[in-house]
């Protein structure tokens, strides 16, 4: 006999997810839900004009053999991942989104990726640098020295930096578009972080900066496993979507150091078809140095230079830049 007092499992694991998020998981927790919204997006083309399914179209192309109880599980979507039109039936924002969700995090390969050289030498040695895929992380790795990072379980030997990667991005024809998209991305997200905006769910991020307190100099720190003294961190309050990242290559989409490279004939920016102009962002941000100027408040002075010029940028402890220097 069912026990009527058991707690539910999703009530109890929900903790500051609230009630909405426990709403949500229920009213997907079934194939024939699944189905249903897996079917609308397969409808969905966009730009037409008309991408709504008849409740008979939707029928049939779920197979489901009794139509009551059908409408129960449509129903049970409607308002939330589905809403009905005069039309028929069409996928809300939020329903493409977790179905393109669950398309992205499965791709369209295997999700593996060994080692492959790309057209890009490691700054800190000269030798040829390599992207491969772990865990659903495109790494960048240098075939000779130690890299950026300590490495272990988590990051591969050589890392100079990796980035949160769906496997469908590999289906790119060269490991320099591979590389390159996953650049963009990785910046495209950092740069809204900074700004306070989740680029995962529209909520508000929080950034705060993190200093090895007794950083080794000298390679990779063995106290934070990594060569930067201040990294840079951002949390969403609401979905916890987290990045990290020393914050002066970081703002090298920042406005006004854009508009700094522009007025001295560099062309940086995050074109993820154009591999050069990738190498050459990434190359501006390798020279932006970085350093602590207080610790009570945390200010962090960003130096930018090119040629004989430089860009002078304070960074507080949440991230943002409070003052510029030219």
């Amino acid at each position: 006999m069912e026990n009527q007092n058991a707690t539910d499992p999703l009530e109890s694991a929900a903790g500051a997810a609230g009630p909405h998020a426990v709403d949500a998981f229920k009213r997907i927790g079934d194939e024939t839900r699944l189905a249903i919204l897996l079917a609308l997006w397969e409808a969905y083309e966009p730009f037409a004009d008309d991408n709504a399914l008849s409740f008979s179209e939707l029928l049939d192309r779920v197979e489901y053999d009794t139509s009551g109880n059908f409408s129960y599980h449509l129903q049970k979507l409607e308002g939330h991942f589905v809403e009905s039109t005069a039309d028929g039936y069409r996928l809300k924002q939020s329903g493409h989104r977790l179905v393109r969700t669950i398309i992205a995090g499965s791709g369209l390969t295997d999700g593996e990726l060994p080692p492959t050289e790309i057209d890009f030498d490691c700054r800190m040695c000269g030798e040829p640098l390599a992207i491969t895929y772990e865990n659903e992380q495109l790494y960048t790795v240098c075939t000779e020295c130690e890299g950026r990072f300590e490495s272990g379980t988590e990051v591969p030997p050589g890392a100079i930096m990796g980035f949160a990667f769906d496997p469908a991005g590999l289906s790119r024809s060269s490991p320099e578009e591979i590389f390159a998209a996953s650049v963009v991305r990785a910046m495209g997200k950092f740069t809204m972080q900074m700004g306070g905006f989740c680029p995962d769910c529209s909520g508000v991020v929080d950034g705060s900066i993190h200093i090895c307190e007794d950083h080794d100099p000298d390679g990779i720190c063995p106290d934070c496993g990594r060569r930067d003294e201040i990294q840079a961190r951002w949390v969403c309050r609401t979905c916890k979507n987290a990045g990290h990242g020393p914050p002066g290559p970081n703002l090298v989409l920042h406005p006004r150091v854009m508009a700094f490279y522009a007025d001295r004939g560099l062309d940086i920016g995050f074109d993820a078809t154009d591999f050069g102009t990738i190498v050459r962002t990434l190359k501006a941000m390798s020279d932006h140095e970085q350093e602590v100027v207080s610790t009570d408040p945390i200010r962090v002075r960003v130096t930018i230079r090119y040629g004989d010029d430089q860009l002078r940028m304070i960074v507080d402890e949440s991230t943002n830049v409070v003052a510029v220097e030219e």
